[in-house]
């Protein structure tokens, strides 16, 4: 059954009363969501932000026309004199610069501070789709998330709406796209040769071959299923430890995977789908949000794409194949369509026409 999504509070920036308040409310025995009073819309930028960036924009202008004057006149020692004139004032609207850098740093210090107040008075910590990105360097920001209550998988499960579209579980070819079974086993030999780098030789070895752990879009079925036992338990912890502690066991495949629904798109909204026979499969929504897309394991990549590019597509480029995988599948990146274009026999014989033609 379905369940609704509560709507995240929003993202207000509070001056210092309304702040005073909400901490006031926080701190108190007898505080209550209820109690919580309706907030004043987020305010309008401040006009002379505006006016500030105009002039400056007109300042390098102005300084620009004044170097490009003084470069034009035919005399050395008014040229001299000008060009040194211009330097002091291109000196100054550095200097200014930099002074509205430092002012803009103090400000935007500030403004992270009075957030985390008026975040904690009000509900305790920060909602997922309220977080400020891209402030600060990248290990502030990575200090910063780990201090604020994440959403697992198993929560995700039971708050948020799946899609039920039916899933795209590729079949195995040997055949098809006017090649024989000789062909397409040669074809399928030598993409993931080119794949995994000679790793694998031939098509048969995959089942000894274990992709690196770092490669999030290249896994062995052991790999995905070691996956989807982590979604399942991520909430409630197994094997004797809480879920504390298996998160901090498997906190690699956290940051790698990042199972929030806040930001759809690549690597976002992980979840577990189970087939009619029981066979449960990785997941995460496509970049719009509107349907389940699989994670494929590393033997079925070949048939994936040959489904696509070969028997759906009559050999159309890359573009087209990316467009159709991203549609479909979770973990089809750029790399294993030109690993797979590269070792295509038609579309090399193609290439090889045009070449002499």
């Amino acid at each position: 059954s379905s369940h609704s999504v509560e709507s995240p509070l929003p993202l207000f920036i509070l001056d210092g009363p309304a702040i005073k308040l909400s901490l006031k409310m926080a701190n108190s025995n007898k505080f209550k969501s209820d109690d919580v009073p309706a907030l004043p819309p987020p305010p309008l930028p401040l006009p002379e932000v505006a006016g500030v960036e105009e002039d400056f924009s007109t300042s390098l202008e102005r300084l620009r026309n004044e170097v490009q004057q003084a470069k034009a006149i035919p005399e050395e020692s008014a040229r001299e004199t000008a060009l040194l004139s211009a330097l002091k004032n291109c000196r100054k609207c550095l200097e200014d610069a930099e002074e509205a850098k430092v002012i803009a740093t103090r400000r935007v210090t500030a403004a992270k501070e009075v957030y985390e107040n008026a975040a904690q008075a009000l509900s305790g910590y920060t909602p997922l789709n309220s977080r400020v990105a891209g402030i600060g360097n990248s290990s502030n920001k990575r200090a910063k998330i780990e201090k604020m209550p994440r959403v697992s998988v198993a929560q995700l499960a039971e708050d948020a709406s799946y899609p039920t579209n039916s899933l795209y579980l590729p079949p195995r070819y040997t055949q098809g796209g006017s090649m024989d079974e000789g062909l397409v086993s040669n074809f399928r030999d030598s993409f993931y040769r080119q794949l995994t780098g000679g790793a694998v030789q031939s098509a048969a070895d995959l089942d000894g071959f274990v992709p690196p752990p770092t490669n999030a879009n290249l896994k062995s079925k052991a790999q995905l299923k070691e996956w989807i036992y982590i979604a399942e338990h991520w909430a409630t912890g197994v094997d004797g430890l809480d879920a504390g502690q298996f998160r901090a066991k498997h906190k690699t495949w956290y940051s790698r995977m990042k199972p929030v629904t806040y930001k759809l798109g690549r690597r976002t909204g992980i979840h577990i789908r189970e087939t009619d026979d029981g066979t449960k499969y990785l997941c995460r929504h496509s970049k719009d949000g509107s349907k389940s897309i699989i994670y494929l394991e590393i033997g079925q990549v070949f048939d994936a794409l040959f489904e696509m590019h070969v028997m759906e597509l009559g050999h159309r480029g890359r573009d087209a194949t990316k467009n159709l995988a991203d549609e479909r599948y979770a973990n089809l990146p750029d790399a294993q369509i030109r690993a797979f274009l590269d070792a295509c026999p038609a579309c090399a014989a193609r290439r090889t026409a045009r070449a002499f033609s």
